[in-house]
């Protein structure tokens, strides 16, 4: 007896089928035989750490935001007018400390030279904050009666557009590790959402 057999190799898994018949003498019972060999290729995916981020606070007013924004409030007339670095040793508040300097952190104001009583008035602070700390300073923030929200990486955000009469617009975001504000006068849209991109600029250049 003759058989034939075509083999036809694959990617991927292989199975090797062996038929073993065992013949004794003249008798016609056999034992059937199968082995079975499997090559399979397995994928390991290796995950990334996702990067820690920590705060590193500012030494003064010079260092809050990066360089490209104080040169595009610059192009706006806009300039340190009050606080730690600036200029002046005028308080930000006449009145007393900022919230944030309260907690340890800095205050800086700036505005157009000149014109600070009529003017455009940027208010920017920051504080490093840890558990203890934190559930008072979001306790003072609801006490404002600000919206509240949350950022896409994780940052409670407490804020109010404002108007351009007596209203200015705020924007914090509180991270776990820090707490940033920005308090624009006149305020509006146009005013919170530049007190927004300027929390991400504080956050950006304050953290490593």
């Amino acid at each position: 007896m003759t058989v034939s057999r075509s083999k036809r190799m694959h990617q991927g898994s292989i199975t090797l089928v062996t038929l073993v018949f065992l013949l004794a003498g003249c008798g016609t019972s056999g034992d059937l035989v199968i082995a079975e060999a499997t090559d399979e290729t397995q994928e390991t995916t290796v995950e990334e750490a996702p990067a820690v981020v920590s705060f590193s606070a500012p030494r003064d007013c010079t260092e809050i935001l990066p360089a490209n924004d104080v040169a595009l409030l610059g192009n706006r007339g806009i300039e340190l007018i009050a606080g730690p670095g600036s200029p002046s040793n005028d308080p930000i508040y006449v009145e007393g400390q900022t919230p944030e300097e309260l907690v340890g952190g800095l205050s800086c104001l700036f505005a157009v030279p000149g014109e600070v009583d009529t003017g455009v008035n940027i208010i920017l602070g920051t504080a490093g904050i840890d558990t203890a700390i934190r559930p008072t300073v979001i306790d003072e923030l609801l006490a404002q009666q600000l919206n509240v929200g949350q950022t896409p990486d994780g940052a409670l955000t407490y804020w109010k557009w404002g108007d351009e009469a007596i209203v200015p617009a705020i924007h914090n975001s509180l991270y776990g590790d820090a707490w940033y504000s920005a308090l624009i006068q006149p305020g509006g849209r146009e005013s919170y959402d530049l007190g927004v991109s300027l929390v991400q600029a504080m956050r950006a250049q304050t953290t490593q």
